[in-house]
């Protein structure tokens, strides 16, 4: 679970320098960056029912 914390931030740092630096916006870091956010929350939510 915290190599997903690792990769969302990643993922959200280079959408930020792309923005910056290169004022261009690549939506598909903002998703991937949704996609494992979305993959913490359900194994937050499996490992709390199950403990």
């Amino acid at each position: 679970m915290f190599a997903l914390f690792g990769t969302s931030a990643s993922y959200f740092a280079r959408f930020i320098y792309r923005y910056w630096v290169h004022k261009d916006m690549d939506q598909m870091l903002i998703y991937k960056a949704g996609g494992c956010a979305l993959l913490i929350m359900t194994l937050s939510a499996i490992g709390a029912l199950l403990f």
